[in-house]
């Protein structure tokens, strides 16, 4: 054993491939091992993972067996695969399922789940606000618009009418994605944060990272999500259309106090349980309590 601090691999190679999506996440959620003091690094080779290393990985396998390639060129290494529940694990000494952080999971899925669930070494991969919580609250906020919308494109035509003012970034390209630096800005601007979600993430009960974000750096955030809601304790304002969208920001608008209280939720929230510091604590409980490793 070493007393070296581990590095934080994010593989992305010829035979195990990380999709571009993905990527992203475990470039923000990694941040989380940075503040840390952890070396973090995105590779493309397999032979450049050594023993002392943590292995974030995606699913897309150009190989028969990824697991033993793994074993092969580091077998005391921490490897964390994304939806691996089709490949045998078995020769990986230290190995740790992930997966969406789905409470209903629809039934084409729940075999997949039942797999990666069956013992102790899994961890869901919850989407948090990319930040250290002790920031949270004291970056400076500028308005200059009354809502926004970054990510994938839902609910285009809940976007409130020209008499509000706002950024709709909705596309169906993950290359178009904002970097989080312009998500954190444009947070810090706006007064109103849409949580849109899918139709699947809704029924599915799985929440994405916008809302956190919203939260994170003072917006009052509103989603058609129950479960986005109930899974901030309700300071998530639900809204059900986009003429109730209208009306609750004319409500907080109107009413300061109550925006300032809602503003005031979120941050303490958010320091509690909403960045990829506590994220990341439920990946080192498992690698510590279950794969019994010190870091």
């Amino acid at each position: 054993m070493t007393d070296q601090k581990k590095d934080i691999f994010i593989l992305d190679c010829v035979e195990i491939q990380c999709p571009l999506v993905l990527k992203y996440v475990f470039r923000e959620l990694c941040q989380a091992f940075q503040d840390r003091d952890f070396t973090v690094k995105e590779i493309s080779r397999i032979e450049d993972i050594h023993d002392n290393s943590i292995v974030f990985m995606g699913n897309t396998f150009n190989t028969k067996n990824p697991a033993e390639l793994l074993n092969q060129v580091a077998p005391n290494a921490i490897y964390i695969g994304w939806y691996w529940h089709d490949e045998d694990v078995s020769t990986l000494k230290n190995f740790m399922y992930t997966y969406e952080n789905m409470l209903n999971p629809p039934e084409w899925r729940q075999s997949k789940f039942d797999i990666m669930r069956k013992g102790d070494n899994h961890c869901p991969l919850l989407l948090r606000a990319s930040d250290d919580p002790q920031k949270i609250s004291h970056y400076e906020r500028r308005v200059t618009r009354d809502y926004c919308y970054m990510g994938w494109r839902y609910k285009s035509d809940w976007v409130p009418s020209e008499k509000f003012t706002g950024i709709y970034h909705g596309t169906y390209d993950h290359n178009h994605f904002l970097d989080y630096n312009t998500r954190r800005n444009i947070y810090l601007s706006s007064t109103f944060a849409l949580g849109f979600q899918s139709d699947e993430n809704i029924r599915d009960q799985h929440v994405s990272q916008r809302i956190f974000e919203g939260l994170a750096y003072g917006c009052i955030v509103f989603s058609e999500s129950p479960e986005a809601c109930k899974q901030t304790n309700d300071i998530v304002v639900f809204i059900e259309s986009k003429a109730d969208l209208e009306n609750k920001m004319e409500y907080y608008t109107q009413n300061v106090d109550k925006l300032l209280e809602k503003q005031q939720q979120g941050y303490e929230f958010v320091k509690k349980c909403g960045t990829n510091h506590y994220a990341i604590s439920k990946f080192l409980d498992v690698i510590n309590n279950v794969l019994k490793l010190s870091l």
